[in-house]
């Protein structure tokens, strides 16, 4: 298969229009006719995870966060940018525009914190035919089952795959309505909070943001950044499986958030 048309699909998944204006996003590296016959996943591409890659024969490399950011003046040929040039080994990046995707990182954090029901906390008019939803946009908002709030901090730690989370705000108290913000919740805390979030799942906030929470009586939970996203490589792994079947896909084993607790 040729990558052009594995880009097709990445777009179609989570268009790339939708993305936040500041980011990077879309083939980043590559030639479009190149051949594709395996494929990684991973939300950082690191040193490891490009070892990995060259292990498992890997053409293309989907990396959830855009390891090129800014403009580039130099490339570094021990980088993992420059070694995966010098092994023709393609990139792309999809980070906000899977957020903001129905199906994508958002509404896999949202199906972890059991939202029965969701709009975005930031709404974006859709222009683009979707099989799903008119509408997309950042983060996730709804309803949930009658449940505590310590027992919602256990549900999230169980389907992320992490033992510690941080916490903010009251432990007690009504949980009807919770939020979800994919790596840093940002801008979009306050608009949770504004349309009446309970509790807020994150994967980081600033400290002052989580006063702010506290103090209107809403609990926040942070996974540290890419834990909040990780497990979302999954289901977009097999989604592309069964999209493209000639194409072996893998979700990277060496890929692992930065922090560790000690």
């Amino acid at each position: 298969m040729k990558l052009e048309d594995l880009v097709m699909t990445l777009d179609d998944f989570a268009p790339l229009q939708f993305a936040e204006p500041w980011d990077n996003v879309g083939l980043l590296a590559g030639d479009l006719d190149q051949d594709i016959l395996k494929v990684i996943l991973t939300i950082d591409l690191t040193i490891p995870v490009l070892q990995e890659s060259q292990v498992n024969g890997c053409q293309l490399i989907i990396a959830y966060h855009p390891p090129i950011f800014t403009g580039l003046k130099r490339i570094d040929a021990r980088s993992p940018v420059g070694l995966a040039l010098s092994q023709r080994i393609a990139i792309y990046s999809p980070h906000t525009a899977l957020d903001a995707a129905t199906g994508g990182t958002n509404d896999h954090l949202a199906d972890v914190a059991g939202l029965l029901s969701r709009v975005p906390i930031r709404k974006v008019a859709s222009s683009v035919s979707t099989s799903s939803s008119a509408w997309i946009g950042m983060g996730r908002i709804g309803g949930v089952s009658p449940s505590s709030r310590l027992a919602l901090i256990e549900r999230v730690k169980g389907g992320l795959g992490v033992d510690q989370v941080l916490v903010a705000g009251p432990l007690e108290g009504p949980l009807n309505k919770v939020a979800v913000a994919a790596g840093a919740a940002g801008d979009l805390l306050q608009l949770a909070i504004n349309q009446g979030a309970d509790a807020v799942i994150t994967g980081e906030l600033r400290h002052h943001d989580a006063l702010a929470a506290a103090a209107a009586g809403v609990m926040v939970i942070c996974t540290r950044h890419s834990c909040s996203e990780r497990r979302a490589l999954i289901p977009l792994c097999d989604r592309l499986g069964k999209t493209h079947p000639s194409v072996s896909f893998l979700v990277s084993e060496r890929d692992a958030d930065p922090f560790q607790f000690a």
